[in-house]
């Protein structure tokens, strides 16, 4: 029997009226609170996690917290959200906290208390932090407070877990909110690009002084190494040295063993707290995990480590990432040991791509030691926001060590109507594993344009474009769209020579959707850029590589062998065909593993990767191209007459019946050897219906068709083969197969283009319905096991069907290939296959239909940046109308 799935947690952040209740409420407040609760508790969530202020509880003076009237209240709140069924977690706030505009500060009394216990020397300025501007900060105590601060945090957890003994079977996890806004670390911020440090208090220097004295044997030792010896005092000097580094983001050994002691500082801190509320949620609340939230500052790539460093959680800019994972794994072990292995995880702020990415020390120790973490939005308004929703979807769902969702805050999930909308998909993964194709969200992308060049007149790359592009990729990710595709083009890439590989074009390209938080579909296009519908680009397939076939092997006579002939004799360039694949393989190998190898640090920004198979890149033959006359909506031409095809197709045959005399016994031949089996004329295959009654004619088609997919798998294969490793193993291999929709319910013809296409067998009953020629496909296509690997893209999701214009049956088609995936459980993806349907609303609807379908379209990709950019704003108005509606 399987192991049960462990549905992943969904819990909800109390609001500030949620806070003021646990102070206050009486049962008329609480029964207007109800539709909020039942519509949290119908869209998938588990948890209330229930804010608690020392401020509301205790507002006059420490005593108050050992009444039992305090925290009536509470109880009142804590057995209402029972009654709703939920489970109870509690925020106990050890700072101030600000929510939705208003600061929750600690109790007047307790800066009181604090000051009361320390000696008549000290001023104020003794229990506070200080920054190195002088001025204090009333957000939290210092850290170096000579007060009994751990005392009098234990005095406060030891009334909550006995006043609220009667919940803690309730409660699985006691939040600790230790910094500002119940953040695990110290204030951290900027001040005009100046570092912000907060160890600048009377009490901070004088432990920095003793614990640098310690480790060097003398003041004047430590001071000379941090090159503090001028006129100056040293505490000057040291602040603007900090600001100096920080601002050049240069180092030194000041600068790196100062970071190092504040970090460490605040580490033992955490430790010690942690021991101290382990001891206090004992008995009742053993069960219940101890958590802290770490924040994950959401900057730039070049940023990130050196705002970082200033909120004590690790000294990040001078560490290599194993230096910094292995920082991690120590730091969370011993806050582990402290809380003894009852500690638990939340990250904040991973709406933020720059943030996740930039933190993946801490994500990877967490997944290494096991211990249980949620992914928090820092943001409330994240939840409304299409990338900052992304961003927190695919943190979970996407192989992480998340265990599910912390949503802040409560009244964001009520007040927005898309924000409903997205919690109501959670009940739609919550139970399903992450490698469940889609997990019921829909996915939005959009194609690159084939070359940024293409938008500049003199066909010439330029600042310019770059700048547009980001701008444009900036729209789109606020649309909602969650990845880019982009054509990688094997011409431009190696075109050169063989074996030299220029990335740096597509190295920007990368950089840019990184910074932006867009994830990328790369496509490994081994065809021509040009000549088919709307291509303004043209950039041919390495020139060299035909040369270079011919001369390494004897078995090829000519240039022709290489390509696609069609039945008027004509030859395509636009790819190699299939029937050389034993030459190219070894080339299109090459080519995957140098872009592996390039780009393997980028597999995480990776949502899929494509591979071309055939003109276009889709899985076809160029049986319609404008190199030949197989012109829309004709029906194409056959190509399948150089000589390697020939060859294949006696192969084939020799293969099957053995002898000649087998073979002319099951058609009525009288042939005297194989050669004599000619590839049929096409004008005979055609006529009369022949490809479908004829069976000398459905078993040449059978093995043209056979031929297109055997190429398809084994392309797959090799792309498998190739991407099978611990970075990519888990990203999707694609394939696109076009929407071939025109001459389906032609009388005379009936879905010959298909046929020339090489995308559906042949078969006695053939007709304008669907018999599942597309799981024939499909099942030929994949090899078994391999499905959850693949992602089939599908185009002409924009049509209609109008068999009064080239007897198109575009939405038949559609709908065959979902029923097909379905079938199959393979991935879907539709794409447009034309601009024109972008500007008007039928378009939009019926892309809106295969989406809405069951079973449906897992996402769409959409035709290209340009269309969304150009005078006509209705593609741009209408893909933002399906995003917020769908996703």
């Amino acid at each position: 029997m399987a192991n049960p799935i462990s549905p992943r947690k969904a819990w909800v952040k109390g609001s500030l009226p949620l806070a003021e209740y646990a102070a206050s409420c009486n049962q008329a407040q609480l029964l207007a609170l109800s539709p909020q609760l039942r519509k949290l508790r119908q869209n998938g969530v588990d948890a209330i996690v229930v804010p608690v202020h020392w401020r509301y509880l205790a507002p006059f003076c420490a005593e108050q917290l050992a009444q039992a009237e305090s925290w009536e209240a509470l109880k009142r709140l804590s057995q209402h959200l029972l009654g709703h069924g939920f489970k109870l977690q509690y925020q106990l706030f050890f700072s101030s906290d600000t929510q939705q505009g208003v600061e929750q500060r600690l109790p007047d009394w307790f800066w009181g208390s604090m000051l009361a216990k320390l000696p008549a020397s000290k001023t104020a300025d003794a229990i506070k932090y200080v920054n190195q501007f002088g001025r204090d900060n009333t957000q939290s105590p210092s850290l170096w407070a000579e007060a009994s601060l751990l005392e009098m945090f234990r005095g406060w957890m030891d009334n909550f877990a006995q006043q609220m003994q009667p919940f803690a079977a309730n409660c699985d996890v006691v939040f600790l909110g230790l910094g500002p806004d119940g953040d695990a670390c110290l204030p951290w911020g900027e001040r005009d690009g100046q570092a912000i440090y907060q160890s600048f208090s009377p009490t901070a220097l004088a432990a920095l002084a003793a614990d640098m004295e310690q480790q060097y044997g003398s003041k004047q030792a430590w001071l000379s190494l941090w090159e503090l010896t001028g006129k100056q005092p040293w505490p000057q000097q040291l602040s603007e040295k900090l600001v100096e580094c920080y601002q050049h983001k240069t180092s030194s050994t000041c600068f790196k063993e100062f970071n190092l002691w504040y970090a460490q500082n605040w580490q033992q801190f955490v430790g010690r707290f942690l021991a101290s509320a382990q001891a206090s949620f004992s008995k009742h609340w053993v069960h219940s995990k101890l958590a802290l939230n770490i924040p994950l500052p959401g900057l730039s790539a070049s940023d990130h480590p050196w705002l970082a460093c200033l909120t004590g959680l690790n000294p990040q800019p001078w560490l290599e990432r194993s230096q910094l994972l292995d920082y991690q794994l120590a730091q969370l072990s011993y806050w582990n040991k402290q809380a003894q292995n009852r500690l638990m995880v939340v990250v904040s702020g991973a709406e933020s791509s720059h943030a996740s990415r930039q933190n993946q020390a801490l994500l990877n120790a967490l997944k290494e030691l096991a211990i249980p973490a949620l992914v928090q939005n820092a943001q409330p308004q994240a939840l409304a926001n299409h990338p900052g929703w992304d961003q927190l979807y695919h943190s979970v769902l996407h192989g992480s060590a998340f265990q599910g969702w912390l949503f802040n805050d409560m009244s964001q999930l009520n007040e927005q109507s898309i924000v409903q909308g997205r919690l109501s998909q959670l009940n739609k993964f919550k139970y399903q594993h992450s490698e469940t194709r889609q997990l019921g969200k829909k996915q939005f992308r959009v194609m690159g344009p084939l070359h940024l060049k293409v938008a500049n007149q003199k066909q010439l790359l330029e600042e310019e474009n770059w700048v547009q592009f980001e701008e444009q990729l900036r729209e789109l990710r606020t649309t909602g769209v969650t990845a880019i595709s982009t054509d990688i083009w094997w011409g431009l890439v190696e075109g050169d020579k063989p074996g030299k590989f220029d990335w740096s074009y597509y190295d920007r390209v990368v950089a840019l959707l990184k910074r932006l938080g867009l994830q990328w579909v790369p496509i490994l296009s081994f065809h021509q850029a040009g000549g088919n519908v709307n291509d303004d680009f043209m950039q041919a397939i390495p020139l060299w590589l035909w040369g270079r076939l011919l001369e390494s092997h004897d078995q090829l006579n000519s240039v022709q062998d290489l390509q696609y002939v069609s039945e008027t004799g004509d030859a395509s360039m636009e790819y190699v065909s299939l029937w050389a694949d034993e030459f190219v393989m070894p080339y299109y190998q090459r080519f995957m593993e140098a872009f592996k190898q390039h780009y393997i640090n980028k597999a995480s920004l990776m949502d899929e990767i494509n591979v071309s198979l055939g003109p276009a890149g889709e899985l076809r033959y160029p049986s319609y191209n404008a190199h030949d006359w197989g012109n829309y909506p004709n029906r194409g031409t056959l190509q399948c007459y150089s000589r390697l095809a020939k060859q294949d197709w006696l192969a084939y045959l020799k293969s099957k019946f053995h002898s000649i005399s087998t073979l002319n016994a099951s058609f009525g031949f009288t042939w005297d050897n194989f050669e004599q089996a000619e590839i049929p004329d096409a004008n005979w295959l055609f006529s009369h219906k022949r490809y479908i009654h004829n069976a000398w004619a459905r078993e040449f088609l059978g093995w043209y068709h056979q031929a297109l997919v055997a190429h398809g798998r084994r392309i797959f294969e090799s792309a498998l083969a190739v991407f099978e490793d611990e970075a990519f193993g888990q990203v999707p291999i694609g394939i696109k197969i076009p929407g071939i929709h025109w001459v389906v319910s032609d009388p005379e013809l009936p879905r010959a283009a298909e046929i020339t296409a090489g995308l559906i067998a042949v078969h006695p009953t053939l007709n304008s319905s669907n018999q599942q020629e597309y799981l024939g496909l499909l099942k030929g296509l994949l090899p078994e096991g391999k499905q959850s690997r693949a992602a089939i893209h599908f185009t002409c999701l924009e049509m209609v069907n109008k068999d009064y214009e080239g007897y198109s049956r575009a939405a038949d088609l559609v709908d065959w290939m979902a029923d097909a995936a379905d079938e199959c459980q393979v991935a879907l993806m539709g794409e447009n296959a034309l601009a024109g349907e972008l500007y008007g609303e039928q378009g939009w609807k019926q892309m809106a239909r295969a989406l809405n379908r069951s079973p449906g379209y897992d996402g769409l990709t959409l035709l290209r940046m340009q269309n969304f950019f150009d005078d006509e704003p209705t593609p741009r108005r209408e893909l933002k109308k399906l995003i917020d509606r769908i996703s």
